[in-house]
């Protein structure tokens, strides 16, 4: 069963009003649209349909648009239609990634980071507990800071470093409350600094002048002693310790722990009751009058001994941090070893992606395949990140010559546009739409593709490139694809009815009225060879004229305009003279054109007609019957018009140059252009005259010429304005 697909719209970028069902019998339909038409307000309307938006008028914002656009009866939805722009720098494919999907790698790649994940979530957890973080706080940055590597080569970096580590009395200081910012930015200001230094030399002395304290065992490790000793009831159990006099070396016992503890206190007693020593830290806590920074106060009045490690807070930091490894000693080795044999895995993982053969690889050697007329061959560089990491793809540009190698990579987009031509530029687009296309091709997706000029601005060998891929699109099996090509150019409408993208029976031309937009069916040799069908038809007046143009240009091919001596060419001057308002141009008659066409086609019937009649009278009568026929296509009526129009112009100009300047002499070459810009300058003020021979040079042809090249500018002209500025020139150009 055929797909249908119908539009009905209103006010729609300028679309007036629009209805039309599309029937496809054939995957592919082209729609050929003359400038300002349509083209582009359909694909903007389209657009909106696939963004999920309203389209509406820009020009009359007021008015209300309608847009009821279904495929099959039902509304088309936004992941059916992909809409194709000629050219769009900014545009990526947001399925790229998936092409590379290797499910089986990746469940394994995952498996390894959930394993090494799980260990650090569990490190992590002990860390910040020791830290003083809560459970949302990243602390990565602060070890990979601390240590200048990434945080599984920092921890790496400390493991020999940890087994010879043993517990300090500063194991349980609080990370967040010392070195908070606004406390490190305090501590080391100028005078905060000398009064740390201060409070750590007197510090320092009282300790050295303690019978059993020293540098290495203050009175808080003695404490730490003392609570181990107690918590494991060594005591209770009749054992006694031993402290010696550094002075005397002399031992001495204590068995209970009220002795020891009572000794301990005594020294702690004697250290912070120092007068000059508390004096010095009244002057350094003084300085910490901010209410932010109350906590630091009171936690350092509590833990004095802390204070001396400050007068190097770099040094503090990371001795810190090896005290919170060594108290997660347990986390931190079963971390340690699953990162090691998980790196071995990845590595093997890895290995595999990057040699994996897969969708990525295949529309990157289509696109190489295709495009043969490119600088540059495309390569995917992060493939392994693509497939294992979800990382964005990144492809690299090789330019080779002459031995030479240059790489551009993703990154250097800037540099590289900078090397490559429009057209090449442009082809960097079209990768990104075959990503597209492969992904909705791989998930079988249901897509109606709209290429809005997809060849525009690529040379020919290129422009073959973008040709056989959209074949390749129409011909892709198992998935519902639909194709519109919508186009301004009529030599890319006839190669891709050729190559059968599109039959001739899905071919239209849209054209324009007042009211609305409407397509009309091209026919199989409006597209290949006009000139075939007419042949049969030269019993038409409309044809009969139709057909100068085209037997001056067979004449100009097959035996030139001059003869072998320099000559004019007599047929072929007597043609032309037909195409424009000569001297003689009255006096040639239906006779003189019978004979030149006899001569030039010998083998093709001239129909009977009277050849008295002058050839002046036979268009004019062609041009008039073209008034009653019906908007279309029409090429055969716009190139009557066209004729008609210009001999009339020609004709005015000519007589009212000559009333003044009676010696004028007929322009050689460009005669329309040139007689319009010199009536002007003689008759600036006749405004409506001038209005009426400027609409003469802008929709009629200067050269009126019927091979491929010349089909698209005559098409393009509007009928109906064709007609009515006939109409004009026959009632005022007089």
């Amino acid at each position: 069963m055929a797909d249908k697909l119908s539009f009905d719209l209103e006010y729609c970028y300028g679309i007036p009003q629009f209805s039309e069902e599309l029937e496809f019998t054939h995957k592919g339909y082209a729609i050929y649209a003359p400038n300002g038409v349509m083209k582009t307000s359909l694909t903007k309307t389209l657009l909106d349909v696939q963004n999920g938006n309203e389209p509406k008028d820009l020009a009359f914002p007021d008015r209300d648009s309608k847009c009821i656009i279904t495929l099959n009866g039902d509304a088309l939805k936004g992941e059916e239609v992909l809409v194709v722009r000629s050219y769009d720098e900014t545009y990526s494919s947001g399925e790229v990634s998936t092409l590379l999907a290797n499910s089986e790698l990746k469940a394994k790649y995952e498996a390894v980071h959930k394993k090494i994940g799980d260990a650090k979530k569990n490190l992590d957890k002990k860390l910040r507990k020791l830290s003083g973080f809560g459970v949302r706080e990243n602390i990565d940055p602060i070890i990979e800071g601390l240590f200048s590597k990434n945080y599984y080569e920092a921890l790496l970096s400390v493991e020999g470093e940890l087994n010879s580590l043993y517990k300090s009395g500063f194991s349980d200081a609080i990370y967040k409350v010392i070195f908070d910012p606004k406390v490190v930015n305090l501590l080391q200001e100028q005078g905060v600094e000398t009064s740390v230094e201060e409070f750590a030399e007197k510090y320092d002395s009282l300790t050295e002048q303690s019978p059993i304290l020293r540098q290495e065992f203050q009175y808080h490790n003695i404490s730490q002693v003392q609570q181990q000793l107690k918590t494991n009831n060594f005591f209770d159990a009749g054992h006694s310790i031993n402290l010696t006099d550094k002075g005397t070396d002399e031992k001495i016992e204590y068995g209970t722990d009220d002795e020891l503890n009572e000794k301990i206190t005594s020294e702690k007693l004697r250290i912070l009751g120092d007068e000059e020593l508390n004096k010095r830290f009244d002057n350094f806590n003084k300085k910490f009058k901010n209410k932010e920074l109350q906590e630091f106060r009171d936690y350092i009045t509590q833990n004095r001994h802390l204070l001396i490690e400050l007068k190097d807070l770099s040094q503090f930091k990371r001795k810190l941090w090896l005290q919170y490894f060594l108290a997660a000693k347990k986390e931190f080795d079963e971390l340690i070893s699953e990162y090691k044999v998980g790196q071995l895995e990845l590595t093997d993982i890895i290995r595999s992606a990057e040699a994996d053969v897969n969708d990525w690889d295949a529309v990157i050697t289509q696109f190489n395949q295709r495009f043969l007329h490119l600088p540059f061959k495309l390569k995917v560089a992060n493939k392994s990140d693509v497939i294992l990491k979800d990382l964005a793809p990144s492809i690299n540009f090789v330019f080779e010559d002459n031995g030479e190698e240059r790489v551009y990579k993703s990154t250097e987009r800037s540099e590289l546009i900078r090397v490559l031509s429009t057209g090449e530029a442009r082809a960097l687009y079209i990768l990104n739409i075959m990503f597209e296309v492969h992904t909705r091709w791989k998930f079988r997706t249901k897509t109606l593709f709209v290429f809005d000029d997809i060849a525009d601005s690529f040379d020919y060998k290129n422009k073959f490139a973008i040709i056989d891929y959209l074949e390749f699109i129409i011909s892709a099996e198992d998935v519902s694809f639909l194709v519109i090509v919508l186009t301004h150019n009529f030599d890319f409408l006839r190669v891709i009815e050729s190559r059968g993208i599109c039959k001739t029976s899905q071919c239209r031309m849209a054209f324009r009225n007042e009211n609305k937009v409407e397509l009309e069916v091209f026919k199989r040799s409006d597209i290949g060879n006009p000139f075939n069908k007419w042949k049969t038809r030269l019993g038409e007046i409309i044809i009969l004229v139709a057909y100068i143009p085209f037997l001056r240009n067979v004449i100009e091919y097959t035996k030139g305009k001059k003869n072998g001596d320099g000559s004019h060419n007599e047929d072929y001057q007597s043609l032309t003279n037909m195409l424009h308002f000569k001297d003689d141009v009255e006096a040639l008659t239906v006779g003189d054109y019978r004979s030149v066409f006899e001569r030039t086609l010998p083998d093709t019937t001239f129909p009977i007609r009277d050849n008295s009649e002058t050839v002046i009278d036979l268009i004019l009568d062609a041009a008039d019957e073209c008034l009653g026929k019906p908007d279309g296509i029409n090429l055969e009526q716009k190139i009557v018009l066209s004729m008609a129009i210009r001999l009339k112009a020609d004709k005015f100009t000519i007589e009212k140059i000559r009333s003044e300047d009676a010696e004028y002499v007929l322009p050689s070459s460009n005669q329309t252009p040139k007689l319009i810009r010199d009536y002007c300058k003689l008759f600036n003020n006749q405004h409506d005259e001038i209005a009426i021979l400027r609409r003469v040079s802008l929709l009629t042809p200067s050269n009126i010429h019927l091979n491929a090249f010349m089909y698209e500018p005559i098409l393009d002209m509007g009928y109906g304005e064709l007609k009515q500025l006939y109409q004009d020139a026959t009632n005022k150009l007089t």
